[in-house]
């Protein structure tokens, strides 16, 4: 009993030994600097070189647009310009009174100004992947009349119809245009909106005139 303690003890303080060794060649070693830590490397797009940004959007809302014609299609197949039509009049009044409250901007007094902010709502909010034009905009003795023009039109991209089919474009630039004739108590005699060209009938690009006929005067 008396040889197994005394060789315990040996190896106990044998470990002593080796483990305040070990402390002080730690102690004696210069500390680590600090490495900044490496940047997380940016994920690169499966589509880059491919297809630019713009085009890449244009396509898959064109895509995505189209598969919810179809399924309209089939589900209410006597409907569907009618809710389209419905649904572009929709956003068209719910555009412009939103922007006129949050921005706490006057609307547009004339033809012209009217015109002007319905190119730009299309530009930035409803046709964002397309080219947004005024094509023609001038003023004859009882009318004024304008046209916008709007290429690569993702809502008609993928799409063939034997007549232009626009119909929500359409929707939303007449409620747009009605409502603020109506808001400057413009007095006219008609209002029409029609698309004139459409790229899902052949057309290079889809086109909307709108004419503002006055009444006589006399």
């Amino acid at each position: 009993m008396q040889q197994a303690l005394t060789a315990a003890n040996g190896i106990s303080a044998c470990s002593r030994k080796t483990i305040t060794k070990n402390l002080t060649l730690d102690e004696k070693q210069p500390l680590a600097r600090e490495t900044p830590m490496s940047k997380t490397p940016e994920a690169v797009p499966w589509w880059l070189g491919k297809l630019k940004e713009r085009d890449l959007m244009r396509a898959f809302f064109a895509k995505t647009w189209t598969k919810i014609g179809n399924r309209v299609e089939v589900m209410f197949p006597d409907k569907v310009r009618d809710l389209y039509y419905s649904a572009g009049r929709l956003a068209g009044l719910e555009t412009q009174r939103e922007y006129f409250k949050l921005g706490r901007q006057r609307p547009p007094g004339d033809f012209k100004g009217i015109v002007e902010f319905i190119k730009m709502a299309l530009s930035i909010l409803i046709v964002p992947f397309g080219d947004v034009k005024i094509s023609r905009l001038y003023k004859l003795f009882l009318d004024e009349e304008a046209v916008i023009e709007i290429q690569d039109n993702p809502y008609a991209s993928g799409m063939k119809t034997p007549e232009p089919s626009c119909y929500f474009l359409r929707g939303f630039i007449e409620a747009v245009l009605e409502y603020l004739t109506d808001s400057n108590k413009i007095v006219y005699e008609k209002l029409v909106v029609v698309e004139e060209t459409c790229m899902a009938s052949g057309g290079e690009a889809c086109t909307f005139k709108m004419t503002l006929t006055y009444p006589a005067r006399g």
